[in-house]
């Protein structure tokens, strides 16, 4: 056999060395995230030596060293638990330090049941202990004859943990070796108690995907979004995300699904991160609080928001193919962001999403009962990990913007029938009944000498002057729903603070006055005029003729239901309070309050 064909198998031997550790079900996290490289100057392993780890996670291997693969495999595996148990670093005396280090790994390894042991790494006698016990021992007592042996056997002589003072470069991240070797622990026991069940042993040695791993770390690191993570489900079928357009991630909050594209290359980190903007889209109610603004620039001006917040927590890392952010922009509301990217709609429209350019992360329906329900379930949630957080010893590490949106959404606006009802309150106080001392028509028998007080109505005038008028947009953007559940509201509450009479003005393209209405036939059905344009001036032109000619008050008050398409702009002198649907707007900055009404 040829030298270079030696040198073949030898190298042939070393890579299946390696994709054995890399397929382990514990280590292999850890094998996937270290660099394994060779020394091919032998600068940090020696002749006799076989291996050298640094604590970034760079492995050298000796480049000429011939052993079997289940060998390597073993090799590879001991300095990989050294990473993973976090037993790379710098301890004085750095031998004895190696030595109790190893010993350890090595004992953590044959559990493991990894490859086979070469001979001149087989352990010689030695207690049986933790890494600490073993180094002080060894700093107290010093170091057995036999173990000194075995250390200068397998390093030749020189140290085996090697840069240990070199830091990372701007671009490199830090990698968490302990986590990933946390990870591997758990799919090894999971493999194991799915065995005892009865699964398959092809089926339950499966790992997790990223999406899984991701979910479980922020349920288990991150208390401010694990009971949201805990409450979604998780797709990453390509298919899917093809097909609903989806290049990253999108959120369904009515359906409780999250979709992470496979095809996007993310690591762990990157997943962790954009696990955690889609759950904030759904704990900061983001799909209901769009409140009729633009799909795509809404969802544009959350993603601002909440990268923002991720990146300055430190939750993961920002995906590598890009994401909004701009450092401008940071502390600001998505209400402000959104504000001022409209001021140039053609420029921030181009801007794309987690799902893809012109496209809102916010996918499904943001109405209707399920749709409610599970959105008071995220703001609750993501309330009570604010709680826990905090309890957690981590008080002030929120951002000061995401912890005023939380709070906020704990202590949610007064509902607009609430609010109705004090707007009646206020326009129509309770009517107090009189006290009188004039002579009763008839007096008590039992005491016909003693004058009592009796209760007398109102004036008349006083009565008749609980009337107040509704404006009616009859145009044929008007939903019957919301005509029904506006005329409803105003019927029940106006009955209940006794007004005898309600002047009801239609409007589309001109006004229809239907005279005084009883509010009790404002619950029947009756027929409604116009169901063309929308114009409402006019509706106040004619109550403004209607208070000249004092068949109603000058002041008011006016109850203006309309759905917003109308004109810019509206003269009146009178009180009133515009009703509307959620997520319509008024094209001028209104004078009275307004409503909205919400399902």
């Amino acid at each position: 056999m040829s030298k270079d064909q030696k040198q073949d198998s030898a190298t042939l031997a070393r890579q299946a060395g390696i994709v054995m550790v890399q397929a382990h079900l514990v280590l292999g996290a850890v094998a996937k995230g270290a660099r394994i490289c060779i020394d091919e100057g032998q600068h940090h392993v020696r002749a006799k030596g076989w291996v050298a780890v640094a604590l970034n996670g760079t492995i050298w291997l000796h480049p000429k060293r011939r052993a079997r693969p289940e060998e390597w495999a073993s090799v590879i595996g001991i300095v990989l638990s050294c990473l993973g148990l976090g037993m790379v670093r710098q301890r004085e005396p750095a031998a004895l330090w190696e030595v109790a280090s190893l010993v350890t790994a090595l004992r953590f390894c044959a559990e493991l049941k990894l490859g086979e042991l070469p001979e001149e790494w087989r352990l010689p006698e030695c207690e049986d202990a933790s890494v600490e016990s073993l180094f002080q021992r060894f700093c107290i007592e010093g170091c057995p004859e036999p173990l000194q042996a075995w250390y200068a056997d397998i390093g030749g002589g020189e140290p085996l943990f090697v840069a240990l003072d070199e830091k990372l470069l701007p671009w490199q991240r830090k990698i968490l070796w302990h986590e990933l070797l946390a990870d591997g622990i758990a799919r090894g026991v999971g493999r194991a108690i799915a065995i005892a069940g009865g699964a398959p042993a092809d089926q339950a040695i499966k790992p997790q995907s990223r999406e899984y791993r991701a979910r479980r770390r922020m349920m288990d690191c991150y208390p401010l979004l694990g009971a949201l993570a805990a409450s979604f489900d998780l797709e990453n079928d390509i298919r899917i995300c093809q097909q609903y357009d989806i290049r990253v991630a999108a959120i369904d909050v009515g359906a409780r699904r999250i979709w992470i594209n496979p095809a996007a290359g993310l690591n762990d980190d990157e997943t962790l991160f954009v696990l955690a903007h889609e759950l904030l889209h759904a704990g900061l109610n983001h799909a209901s609080r769009r409140r009729g603004r633009d799909h795509v620039l809404w969802n544009v001006a959350c993603d601002f928001a909440i990268n923002s917040w991720l990146i300055e927590m430190q939750v993961g890392v920002p995906p590598a193919i890009g994401l909004l952010y701009d450092a401008a922009l940071a502390g600001q509301s998505a209400d402000e962001i959104y504000d001022g990217l409209a001021s140039d709609m053609r420029r921030a429209r181009k801007l794309a999403t987690l799902r893809g350019a012109g496209a809102p992360d916010l996918i499904g329906e943001d109405s209707g009962g399920q749709f409610a329900d599970a959105e008071e379930y995220c703001r609750r949630a993501l309330a009570q990990g604010m709680d826990r957080w905090e309890h957690d010893g981590r008080r002030g590490t929120v951002p000061a913007g995401l912890l005023e949106e939380i709070r906020s959404l704990a202590q949610p606006p007064i509902p607009w029938d609430a609010r109705l009802a004090h707007w009646f309150d206020e326009r129509f106080p309770p009517l107090e009944m009189r006290r009188s001392y004039a002579r009763p028509s008839r007096r008590q028998g039992a005491t016909p000498d003693i004058p009592r007080p009796s209760l007398s109505k109102p004036p008349e005038e006083e009565r008749k002057s609980r009337v107040f008028a509704v404006l009616l947009d009859t145009s044929g953007s008007m939903e019957p729903a919301m005509l029904g559940k506006a005329l409803g509201a105003i019927a029940s509450y106006a009955m209940a603070r006794d007004v005898i009479a309600v002047r009801l003005v239609c409007c589309d393209a001109a006004a229809y006055d239907c005279g005084w209405v009883e509010p009790e036939n404002l619950l029947h059905r009756f027929t409604l005029r116009g169901r063309g344009g929308t114009v409402l001036q006019p509706g106040f032109d004619r109550l403004r003729e209607l208070a000249n000619q004092g068949e109603l008050p000058a002041h008011g008050p006016v109850l203006v239901i309309t759905d917003g398409w109308c004109e810019d702009r509206l003269e009146t002198r009178m009180d009133h309070a515009y009703l509307m649907a959620d997520g319509r707007r008024l094209p001028f900055t209104p004078r009275g309050e307004v409503f909205h009404i919400t399902p």
